[in-house]
């Protein structure tokens, strides 16, 4: 997998964010700039907001995004980055750096009796602190699993997200139907990208059967192309009911884990690179007939046996 240079990636962001507040600036020149500013930072957060966490489902739909997968972190920060600019532009102009004016809304601006500002703050706060431990010293102190829960909490602050531009608007007549609509839409195409994404993950998730002479059919391979690995899930014996990737490499087919040990990537979606299963995600890489990691790394991943008979390749369980 290639992987798009991280001066490539930033200098594109950048562009896009110089492009949408100048370029906007020409286009939209009525609004006072303080309601342009505030306006500018919102949409563009919730834009890039979406798109990190499109990356993913888009990557189990679209192979090509993969190597998009490398930077998502790059684009959560500087989601955040504007998230904080537009806090910062909201609390100058329109609160004059007073938090309590945060809980002076119009009568309609409010849900469940919250005003709408207040579903804001709580997405900042989320984002601020998935911001501040999305470095690897947080993941490997933590472990992959226990980060990994913790920055699913982006769900939950994009759904504030989601509110807090719908009560803001709803509250304040005349209602902008078409803008809000617009921004309906991007949160309908997020939440279709995950289902379709889950709906392909389920089809594919068909337990391998176990047998009872200690061997798990896993299916024939005789298609998998050299350097190429394919995703299986495996129930019972020494698994534990977890996917694996069958890999070949020389002729041989051979089998590791499916999880990358770095951020819970599927190596079964990697390719073999000078003799590495490489994960598609960040490029971790690891021997798919040992499970360990170039030298000098001390990474590894599970191995697990194969068998072939008559055509048919199985998982020894024990």
């Amino acid at each position: 997998m290639r992987f798009t240079s991280k001066r490539r990636f930033d200098a594109a962001l950048a562009a896009i964010v110089v492009a949408w507040f100048f370029g906007g600036r020409a286009l939209f020149s009525g609004p006072d700039f303080d309601v342009f500013v505030v306006q500018a930072t919102a949409f563009l957060t919730f834009v890039f907001l979406s798109a990190a966490i499109s990356l993913g489902p888009l990557a189990r739909l679209w192979r090509p995004a993969t190597r998009f997968i490398y930077h998502r972190r790059h684009l959560g920060v500087t989601t955040w980055a504007l998230a904080v600019f537009h806090a910062a532009v909201v609390m100058h102009y329109g609160n004059n750096w007073k938090a309590a004016n945060l809980l002076e809304v119009l009568p309609g601006q409010t849900f469940l009796r919250i005003p709408f500002t207040l579903f804001g703050v709580g997405a900042l706060t989320i984002l601020t602190v998935m911001a501040l431990t999305s470095w690897d010293h947080f993941l490997h102190a933590w472990t992959p699993r226990g980060w990994k829960r913790l920055h699913m909490a982006v769900y939950l602050g994009y759904a504030l997200v989601v509110v807090h531009f719908t009560v803001r608007f709803v509250g304040e007549p005349p209602v902008k139907w078409r803008l809000l609509g617009l921004l309906w839409l991007v949160a309908l195409v997020v939440a279709v990208l995950h289902l379709a994404a889950a709906i392909k993950e389920a089809r594919g998730d068909r337990p391998a059967p176990s047998g009872a002479d200690g061997f798990i059919l896993l299916g024939t391979f005789t298609e998998l192309e050299e350097g190429r690995a394919l995703t299986v899930h495996v129930k019972g014996g020494n698994v534990g009911g977890e996917r694996i990737a069958v890999v070949r490499k020389k002729g041989a087919l051979c089998a590791i884990s499916n999880v990358c040990p770095h951020q819970n990537g599927p190596l079964g979606e990697g390719v073999v690179r000078d003799g590495y299963l490489e994960c598609p995600w960040h490029g971790y890489q690891f021997d798919p007939c040992t499970g360990l990691g170039p030298p000098g790394f001390s990474d590894s991943v599970p191995r697990y046996d194969l068998a072939t008979k008559g055509g048919q390749t199985y998982l020894r369980a024990s």
